[in-house]
């Protein structure tokens, strides 16, 4: 025991030396300014990172109001083209088909003479291909914004329709010039053609009113699928602000609105239940993918 207590009290002095040295670093002007700069470099990292999480942040809500505006836009070329054109060329070409129909009852019930010839002034005004920047839109929507699920799906579907749309008014157009170089298939005329009825005892071309038919329909669709992105692309940018909040102070940047209410009003948009089969597919808003920059 005395042997351990000489021990300790041999190096008691150099412990204490020691202690003090230590205690001389740890207080000294390196050590804290080597503490400072390690915490000034963790708040310069948080704020670099808080800094590159704003600057995407108000990138992809840019693109959002971007793409809102394009979407309203040919929602706007759409219904200006219904308005104007399409409604009355539909409307007009089944009141023809049931004036047909009506001119054959009387016929039938002998009030007319079976060669009285069935009079029809047809529209026949050329409608060119519209060009609305779908390109553009699809390209912000896949490359630069975070929202998935049926936004993605709404988009493929307005480019779909937008396609669509010009084939069947090129094909309308290709048969106005047949018409009006009375280019018929054997045993037609212009009758036939025109309002699908048989000629030849076994044959039928229907492709005038199937045309017809075709531009309504894809018309409604740019419209329906040019307001759902809209309707879409709103609740992602309710979920931007939410991202903005949780992390940074201040108002968030504005999100584009539109009220499609007065169109609605006078029969240019088409219902919901029209589309029924379609929207079935997402009965559950599914919520927008963090890209690495939004995660915390």
């Amino acid at each position: 025991m005395s042997d351990i207590t000489s021990v300790i009290a041999e190096f008691s002095p150099l412990v204490s030396l020691l202690w003090e040295n230590i205690k001389g670093f740890a207080n000294s002007s390196f050590t804290t300014s080597l503490a400072g700069a390690f915490a000034g470099a963790i708040a310069a990292q948080r704020i670099a990172e808080k800094g590159k999480f704003r600057d995407e942040l108000a990138k992809e809500f840019q693109a959002t109001n971007a793409v809102i505006s394009l979407a309203i836009g040919m929602a706007a070329q759409a219904m200006a083209l219904k308005k104007q054109h399409v409604r009355a060329l539909k409307s007009d070409y089944l009141n023809d088909l049931k004036n047909f129909e009506a001119h054959k009852e009387k016929i039938y019930e002998r009030k007319i003479a079976a060669n009285t010839p069935f009079e029809v002034k047809p529209n026949f005004l050329f409608f060119p291909e519209i060009s609305p920047p779908i390109a553009k839109l699809q390209d912000i929507v896949l490359n630069r914004l975070s929202a998935v699920g049926r936004t993605i799906a709404v988009v493929t579907a307005l480019a779909d329709s937008v396609g669509n749309l010009n084939g069947a008014l090129s094909k309308r157009n290709e048969l106005l010039n047949a018409f009006k170089n009375n280019d018929f298939p054997e045993g037609a005329s212009f009758h036939h053609m025109y309002l699908g009825v048989s000629f030849s005892e076994t044959h039928t071309n229907q492709e005038y009113g199937n045309s017809v038919e075709a531009i309504s329909l894809y018309t409604d669709d740019m419209i329906f699928f040019s307001i759902k992105l809209c309707e879409d692309l709103r609740d992602h940018g309710e979920t931007l602000k939410k991202r903005y909040k949780s992390r940074l102070r201040g108002k968030p940047p504005r999100i584009s609105t539109t009220d499609f209410e007065k169109p609605r009003q006078d029969g240019l948009v088409p219902k919901d239940e029209d589309y029924v089969d379609w929207l079935s597919g997402f009965v559950t808003v599914q919520k927008a993918s963090s890209k690495w920059w939004q995660r915390k």
